[in-house]
């Protein structure tokens, strides 16, 4: 069933052409709408609803996504604002190809360049490692509603994404942390923990919660 979903998907126009390569099968393709991710913590009225959008990184407090576009004019490049996905995490762009998320060896969260399906070695795919969780309908997201502060999207989630390597060792459990970006102190950056994770003072999130998208698609030429 999970391909047939992926090959409806691809006929729409949903997902990237890169689901043609070789990635074993995934229960996560249950998620048949595109969607966008938050950061899943409830209780934390700093951190749960945060909007989880692209720059280099998959970073939180950053108000929209960053987007590279060469189409002249410019008005003929799509206009979103958020970081979309489709199936087992693949990132909904118009870039021909498409583009594939992946976590680095050290647990930083991807997406490859433009025109390249080339991760670095012992990075993982985005099939690889990721599962889901269905939540309740209404379940409630923000323990302090922001109303109208753009770094949040307090929708209730549909559900949420964890994380734990195929390759950890026996006893880790894995999971998403929020830290310092590596290269700048001052960007939060979403992590995945891996076993060559080794970063400090973060925070752990409970999961990256999903959230049906129902704007521009594809939102960005490329990320």
């Amino acid at each position: 069933m999970a391909l047939i979903s992926n090959l409806i998907l691809a006929a729409a126009g949903i997902l990237p052409i890169a689901v043609g390569h070789p990635k074993g099968s995934c229960a996560l393709n249950a998620l048949a709408s595109p969607y966008t991710l938050t950061a899943y913590l409830p209780g934390n009225a700093k951190y749960d609803g945060l909007k989880a959008q692209y720059g280099e990184a998959l970073n939180l407090f950053q108000e929209k996504v960053a987007q590279y576009c060469p189409l002249k004019p410019q008005s003929s490049c799509p206009n979103g604002t958020d970081t979309v996905f489709a199936g087992s995490l693949y990132p909904l762009s118009e870039v021909p190809g498409g583009q594939d998320l992946y976590v680095s060896a050290t647990g930083s969260i991807l997406i490859t360049v433009q025109h390249s399906h080339s991760i670095p070695p012992g990075s993982y795919w985005e099939y690889q490692g990721w599962s889901w969780t269905a939540l309740p309908a209404k379940t409630p997201h923000c323990s302090t509603y922001p109303r109208y502060n753009p770094l949040y999207n307090c929708d209730p989630p549909t559900g949420y994404f964890t994380f734990r390597a195929p390759d950890a060792p026996t006893g880790s459990k894995g999971g998403v942390m929020a830290c310092s970006n590596e290269y700048n102190a001052n960007v939060t950056s979403l992590y995945a923990v891996t076993p060559s994770f080794n970063r400090t003072g973060c925070v752990e999130l409970v999961g990256l919660g999903t959230h049906n998208y129902i704007g521009v698609s594809p939102p960005v030429w490329s990320y």
